[in-house]
């Protein structure tokens, strides 16, 4: 019987290559976050207030990066150092999806 080859995040993180820091849902007035409409930016607005201190700081310093790894990734373990308080459209990036395929075709990955 044929192998069947199982998609998933572990030794890739081509979807956080690019983000510069975590893509919460959130407007930064004066340096400070704040939640916009709807219920998805409450919860992101939420999970930021929850993080530890140093990925809030991660988060805040790092803001306005683009074009470079997400602030939260761990390079060498490529995975996310402040998963439990990753923002909802992480949560949601579908495995294996077009966004997923298309990243990691970018970035010559798998």
């Amino acid at each position: 019987m044929p192998e069947t080859l199982t998609l998933n995040c572990y030794g890739c993180s081509a979807c956080c290559l690019t983000v510069g820091h975590p893509p919460f849902l959130l407007e930064l007035d004066n340096g400070v976050p704040g939640p916009i409409e709807g219920a998805d930016s409450l919860a992101d607005y939420r999970r930021l207030l929850a993080a530890p201190s140093e990925a809030q700081m991660a988060y805040l310093t790092n803001h306005r990066a683009i074009n470079c790894p997400c602030a939260w990734l761990d390079a060498d373990g490529k995975r996310c150092r402040h998963y439990d308080f990753r923002p909802d459209i992480c949560r949601t990036f579908e495995i294996g999806g077009r966004w997923c395929s298309q990243f990691r075709e970018l970035h010559q990955i798998g």
